[in-house]
């Protein structure tokens, strides 16, 4: 997979904003001292300028819950607490008379290959002697310093209460001090040459535009800044942002400090040498960002372009592809479609491009980015647009006619070209395994699968996007409403983002202190294009501990094929938490852990009839799988293997799941099935069949489960056939009542209901009138009618309104009627599409009863007021299940859609 600038425009932004919360704010109300900038190494990767130290501190300190935060958890920022609350004891006592509150200044620079280290400069304003100075400190510290000389200056070396040694230098009007003598040994060679920053023209530009911010300034220099950044990140991400340093040359941003917010303003110079990436963007006008009004409100990520001519930002990124000796390589691409199937790629797909450009990402539950990653263009010409791709799309697959998939009143199709943007966009846009791609309103949402596209439309459709977020909108009102540039992350939904890119000791810290992550809302990089090569910039860092997972997948997991039947939830006997079984339309099984891993699968020749049954056979509390086909009996076990004689071979073809019957609760079990010749066979858990079992074949095969129950000592099996007959039977097989009515025939599912007599025992449906039917076990039947019930309509039996008396509830095309026992209707709603399985129903955790329905492509959770449950619809098109599968008291809901299995968190 094409790697992304995710996780390092987030450390980018997040290392400047931690090393301004971290150290050093200040009041730009002085004139800038030329000595202590011409002492800073012209390798800086930041300068920050601050005019009273004591008053930052103060103000961070005792205000700042951003620094209360990051003092409180993480070890650095309690470090550099102690550092700073150093610095300001001897800036507020006897130094400071010696410098009158100058501004400080303080520099970054690498340090070796993994590490970074500060250099702090103090301008010496009033007449003192290096000697007078070295005094002050050994007073002030307690300490005796070491001396050596280097290059003209002499280099002093004071231990710290923190055992730690600070090496400092008085030279040419300016205290220097740093942890590093290596760096001290810089500044003192940089005061000795002619070349300094402020001989720099890009560096002089950026420091005149810099504001009179009360909280300081910072300087930041990308060639060397990105080289810092990078030491938070994996090797192939390293290798991927190795062009990173050349986005542009020396920003400033003017210092923003509030309670529970950072922010940074200010310019970006581009000359016209250096081939800065920015240039891409020089002349473009700001745009409104629309692109957030389709925009899922679950977004973790995004990396935005507003472009008011495209046709000159891609004439521009080919200038910078042969500055920077890549064009050949971005030309053959081109050639290669054009020779393969006739495309000019630039002519055909370039030109739909509008007004904006995003690649997006979703929050993500897993290390699996695969579906929560969307690329989207804004057309000033849709229907132009439509006619493009559709174009293309058909020069690819030549002579096949490919019917687009409908979702929810819009088009799914697919753009088959390898490759295509990682070479018509660059970094940091993906190139996707499919190019599945849908037509929301003026806008091209590209994804990796139907589902992904799927589950986009799905959050527009529903209204969860980034611009009705009360949150997002309260966080955007402290940016401009248009950009150039907008790179946007949510760093509460995006702890799995920074696992994936960063560095292997990232991971394990992150889950650490994964709720001091989620307390802060975002962080936002903003960018606009102003005139005279200037590019204004403003970040932006909120702390908003307010952080909900939205209903959305925990993890989703692709089988091999589409997936027609219900995950089961199984039990796994080694830790007691949940597992999901199911069968996709390929016959091949899958046992699923919890975490969406496969841990097995097993390639069947049939379609599984019956529920997935686990049964104990050896006694020792492992559990074992029970199923079977139209031909076979299945026994598995936790591995996947075959148990003993296992399959079993059936002597006709099975007419209905089987039922495992445990009489005594013992795990003695007994295995009945139907068959088609009209028989019920009894098996032994080990798969033999039972001596003396004597049931007589009768007129139709047994079609529906088999149910046992006990009355007045006597044990009953009851058997529903095919043409509505029922069969009541002893253990051994044998006939133990003769019921002369019948049943209707058994097109809808038959319940039993068992009373405290035969009497008031009965097997209950209905018939194709809508009728319902009521067969008791003395032989009376009773037929109920009802009202506005059209025929054929799917039936079923439940205790709805929880009054210990079961309700009749009927389905129909999208309508859901729900009477009870004394015909009074207690629910009936309608849906927009029409309802494709029977009804679930669902006894929550607080005791609430809930309705699932299953549409053609989203399933929804009906409330006891029939009202949608919030975060409902969500992607799925079979039966689900509801629980608890870690055992952490969250509930869950699994279903599949396609090819995918998706587990739910639910609120």
């Amino acid at each position: 997979m094409t790697k992304k600038i995710l996780l390092v425009l987030f450390i980018l932004l997040m290392v400047a904003v931690s090393i301004i919360a971290y150290n050093f704010y200040k009041n730009i109300k002085e004139p800038i001292n030329k000595t202590s900038f011409e002492a800073i190494p012209i390798n800086a990767a930041v300068i920050i300028k601050e005019n009273n130290f004591n008053a930052i501190y103060n103000k961070i300190a005792s205000t700042n819950i951003i620094w209360e935060e990051l003092v409180g958890n993480t070890t650095t920022a309690f470090t550099i607490k102690n550092q700073m609350h150093y610095l300001d004891s001897i800036l507020s006592g006897p130094f400071a008379p010696l410098f009158k509150n100058s501004p400080i200044l303080s520099s970054i620079h690498l340090s070796g290959a993994t590490n970074f280290d500060f250099i702090f400069y103090l301008p010496i304003v009033v007449d003192a002697s290096e000697a007078d100075i070295i005094n002050k400190i050994k007073i002030v510290t307690k300490k005796n310093t070491e001396s050596r000389e280097y290059d003209g200056a002499t280099i002093y070396t004071i231990s710290t209460n923190n055992k730690d040694k600070i090496s400092m230098v008085i030279y040419k009007n300016t205290l220097v001090f740093s942890y590093s003598t290596v760096l001290i040994e810089d500044v003192i060679r940089q005061l000795n040459s002619n070349n300094n920053l402020l001989s720099d023209p890009t560096f002089s530009k950026v420091i005149n535009t810099s504001g009179q911010s009360e909280d300081g300034n910072l300087f930041i220099n990308t060639k060397y800044f990105s080289k810092i950044v990078t030491q938070y990140v994996n090797k192939s991400t390293k290798t991927y942002l190795a062009g990173f340093e050349n986005y542009t040359g020396w920003t400033e941003l003017d210092v923003n400090i509030k309670p529970n917010s950072l922010s940074f303003s200010g310019f970006s110079f581009n000359n016209d040498v250096d081939n800065y990436f920015i240039q891409l963007f020089k002349g473009q006008k700001p745009q409104e960002m629309e692109l957030l009004s389709i925009v899922p409100s679950n977004t973790s990520f995004i990396y935005y372009y507003g472009l008011s001519n495209s046709k000159e930002f891609f004439e521009n990124r080919v200038k910078l592809l042969k500055s920077e000796q890549l064009y050949f390589n971005y030309q053959s691409y081109l050639d290669e479609q054009i020779k393969k199937y006739g495309i000019d790629l630039e002519a055909t797909f370039l030109q739909n491009i509008g007004n904006e450009l995003a690649l997006v990402v979703t929050e993500s539950q897993s290390d699996i980015l695969l579906n929560n990653q969307y690329i989207i263009f804004q057309s000033n010409e849709i229907e132009k647009t439509k006619e493009s791709l559709s174009a293309i799309s058909q020069k690819i697959i030549s002579d096949i006619v490919v019917q687009p998939i409908e979702f929810n009143g819009y088009s799914i199709n697919q753009l088959n070209i390898p490759n295509l943007f990682s070479n018509l966009l660059g970094k940091p846009f993906p190139d996707f395994e499919k190019n599945y791609y849908a037509i929301i309103d003026d806008y091209v949402v590209f994804g990796n699968s139907e589902n992904a596209l799927q589950t986009f439309i799905t959050n527009y459709t529903t209204k969860k996007v980034l611009s009705t977020n009360e949150n997002f909108k309260e966080f955007y009102d402290n940016l401009s409403s248009s950009s150039t540039i907008f790179i946007y992350n949510n760093i509460a939904r995006s702890t799995n983002l920074y696992k994936i890119y960063g560095a292997a000791d990232f991971s394990p810290m992150i889950d650490e202190k994964i709720e001091l992550f989620r307390k802060f809302e975002a962080v936002a990089f903003q960018v606009t294009a102003e005139k005279n090569n200037l590019f204004y910039n403003t970040i932006f860092l909120k702390y908003n501990p307010v952080y909900k997972q939205e209903t959305s997948s925990l993890w989703e997991l692709e089988l091999d094929s589409t997936i027609s039947a219900t995950p089961q939830l199984v039990v796994n006997h080694i830790t007691n938490s949940k597992e999901i079984i199911v069968q996709d339309d390929a016959n091949t099984i899958y046992l699923i852990s919890n975490t969406g891993k496969v841990i097995w699968s097993k390639q069947l020749s049939e379609r599984v009839m019956s529920k997935f049954y686990q049964i104990d056979i050896f006694k020792n509390n492992k559990l074992q799988l029970l199923f079977n086909t139209k031909s076979k009996i299945y026994l598995i076990d936790r591995n996947g293997n075959n148990v003993g004689s296992y399959p079993i071979k059936l002597p006709s073809d099975a007419s209905n799941g089987i039922s495992v019957l445990d009489y005594s609760n013992d795990k003695n079990y007994r295995l009945l099935i139907g068959c088609s010749n009209n028989m019920v066979y009894n098996y032994t858990a080990e798969g033999n069949k039972v001596d003396g079992w004597e049931y007589v074949s009768a007129e139709s095969p047994a079609v529906s489960k088999i149910w046992h129950f006990a009355l007045s000592g006597k044990d009953y099996l009851v058997v529903p056939l095919k043409n509505g007959k029922v069969k009541v039977i002893e253990r051994s097989g044998k006939d133990r009542l003769k019921i002369e009515n019948k049943l209707p025939f058994l097109s809808n599912e038959v319940y039993l209901k068992v009373g405290n007599n035969l009497n008031k025992t009965y097997l209950i449906t209905s018939d194709t009138l809508g009728n319902i039917v009521k067969l008791f076990l003395n032989d009376k039947k009773e037929v109920i009618t009802l009202e506005n019930i059209p025929k054929n309509a799917t039936f079923n039996f439940f205790d709805y309104n929880n009054d210990n008396s079961n309700d009749y509830i009927f389905m129909w095309n999208n309508t859901l009627k729900i009477i009870d026992a004394d015909k009074k209707e207690i629910f009936n709603s309608e849906f927009q599409s029409a309802i494709t399985q029977t009804p679930l129903f669902f006894n929550m955790p607080n005791k609430s009863i809930k309705i699932g329905l299953v549409t053609s492509n989203q399933i929804y959770l009906i409330n006891s007021e029939g009202k949608i449950e919030e975060d409902f619809p969500l992607l799925g098109s079979t039966p689900f299940t509801i629980a608890d599968i870690n055992n952490d008291k969250t509930t869950n809901l699994v279903v599949a859609d396609k090819r995918m299995i998706y587990t739910y968190v639910l609120k």
